[in-house]
């Protein structure tokens, strides 16, 4: 399997998809027919690190599972718990282990997760580790001493198509990009309409660097109220939420919204531009989705199934 940045350089349509590690001391066990079909879609998995500020397992070790089992991990590093040092430590040791994908965030602040008491540290925002992480593959560390050798780090950032206004997610887009994103992932759409809306806005600000369009996938009604109500960045539109309440398979559903978003965004991606548009509408179209990432709380099986096996 080539790895996510080659094939991201090379126009490939991706795929990544998630893994929550555990919240307990047992290591990471990977089901061998998902394997199997992880490697066969060529589909990297991000490896959270503590969302919403709930405990679990530190991100590095399911991450080096995913190495072993022949998967490609994407490494989430967050700056709310670490300082500047702690934080390059950390990436160093992901390198020597193996990991070269990793996705910069901020981080929800502690005050959403299971221990509102704990410190928060945000030493470093999502644009300022990215900056970290591009200074570390120029050899050099944050204070501008030398390492003893380059990294060859790929850094991705994640963006928010749902906030309103819209235009400061943009604007940190863009601060992230000058930083050194080289990818972008979105929070999730649930829609093709709402991501060429999207694509439309990240065009008209000049934003450069592939995006891959997320989703989720939704399994009840109640599942998208909570999600609209304790998970940070995250819109389950109105109508999506009343679909699941009038379907008599909410999961399947939710999975039909995530086919359906998969599917439009292949073809967006094999014609070079959105779909749907007029070819009078073409020279203006937006850029053309660089792949998916879909969220699935572990259900790594559904998300092969929305993928077609």
């Amino acid at each position: 399997m080539r790895p996510f940045a080659e094939r991201l350089s090379s126009g490939d349509f991706v795929v990544t998809a998630d893994l929550l590690p555990p919240r307990g001391p047992e290591p990471v066990v990977l089901d061998a027919a998902v394997v199997v079909g992880l490697r066969r879609h060529g589909i990297a998995v991000n490896v959270a690190d503590m969302p919403s500020a709930a405990l679990a397992q530190a991100a590095l070790g399911p991450a080096v599972a995913l190495l072993q089992a022949g998967v490609e991990p994407i490494l989430q590093i967050t700056g709310r718990d670490r300082n500047r040092l702690a934080l390059q430590a950390d990436l160093l040791a992901a390198h020597a282990l193996g990991v070269r994908v990793v996705l910069c965030l901020t981080g929800d602040h502690t005050r959403f997760g299971d221990h509102p008491g704990a410190k928060p540290v945000f030493d470093l925002s999502s644009s300022e580790l990215l900056a970290v992480v591009a200074g570390m593959n120029e050899g050099r560390t944050l204070a501008g001493g030398p390492l003893d050798r380059p990294t060859s780090f790929l850094a991705g950032a994640a963006v928010n198509p749902s906030q309103q206004p819209l235009e400061p997610q943009l604007h940190r887009a863009l601060a992230k990009g000058r930083a050194g994103a080289g990818f972008y992932q979105t929070q999730p759409i649930f829609s093709a309409e709402d991501a060429v809306a999207f694509l439309q806005a990240v065009a008209a600000v000049g934003l450069s660097a592939p995006v891959l369009v997320g989703t989720f996938l939704l399994e009840s009604a109640a599942m998208a109220r909570f999600m609209n109500e304790k998970v940070p960045g995250v819109v389950v539109p109105a109508s999506v939420v009343a679909g699941l309440e009038r379907s008599a398979d909410p999961a399947g559903y939710g999975r039909g919204l995530a086919r359906d978003l998969v599917e439009w965004a292949r073809g967006a991606h094999a014609a070079g531009a959105v779909g749907g548009m007029s070819a009078t509408a073409a020279s203006s179209a937006p850029p053309r989705p660089a792949g998916v990432h879909v969220m699935s709380l572990n259900r790594r099986a559904a998300v092969l199934e929305v993928l077609g096996g």
